[in-house]
């Protein structure tokens, strides 16, 4: 199945969109798109849409269906929606190897990681660059806020410190804001992109909390069944 420009005139969902109306993960989905196993398209600026009539489709041919759209009621209003940001979507999208790069380079200091551990930390960081370039192209944050705090509350969950969740966000935000003032994109775009990427650090945050909270309750309801 060839895909090219994206002309569908359907709803156009963005991979972490379609990742969680399909069930899937969004590295699964990426794998299944770049092996054209599900239908999808690409914008002119690369980023991958699925059209939720095609995927409806697609999920029929193999026994299954979507949630149904509820009738008789206007688009949802979405906490996440925020200004289209289509140019700044594309630097992130073209210079991810390099943004991660210097990302990584800002959380290495002082910091000794297994070759392991750096490694699944670059593929960490490089969907949730993907992710949140997606999410500008659309104009909608919602799926990149929920993913990074429900992430963020698996790790505080599990007692593991706030590196991961918190720094990693902190350490793109860094990286992404220099690139774009390297690339001569306008202030006003990187004002828009940093308090994207500001929002997403806060919601890291408040999901770590919350993780830690539920760990410590789940601590003491045993300490008080013992």
């Amino acid at each position: 199945m060839a895909h090219g420009t994206a002309t569908c005139s359907g709803e156009q969902l963005s991979v972490s969109a379609a990742a969680r109306l399909l069930g899937v993960s969004v590295s699964s989905l990426r794998a299944w798109a770049a092996d054209d196993l599900v239908p999808h398209e690409r914008t002119p600026g690369g980023h991958r849409r699925f059209d939720r009539e095609r995927l409806r489709e697609w999920m029929a041919e193999r026994g299954g269906e979507l949630p149904a759209q509820p009738s008789g009621r206007g688009p949802k209003l979405v906490a996440g929606r925020v200004e289209r940001l289509p140019r700044p979507a594309h630097v992130l999208t073209d210079d991810a190897g390099a943004i991660v790069d210097e990302a990584l380079a800002l959380m290495a200091d002082g910091q000794q990681l297994s070759h392991r551990r750096t490694t699944a930390r670059r593929a960490r960081m490089e969907d949730q660059l993907a992710d949140l370039a997606d999410a500008l192209d659309v104009g909608d944050l919602s799926g990149c806020l929920r993913e990074a705090e429900w992430q963020a509350f698996r790790h505080g969950a599990a007692g593991l410190p706030a590196t991961q969740p918190v720094g990693e966000w902190l350490a793109l935000a860094c990286s992404v804001e220099r690139r774009l003032h390297a690339v001569g994109l306008s202030h006003h775009e990187v004002d828009a992109v940093r308090q994207a990427m500001d929002r997403l650090s806060w919601r890291a945050a408040a999901g770590l909390a919350a993780g830690r909270r539920s760990r410590a309750e789940a601590r003491e309801d045993a300490l008080s069944a013992a």
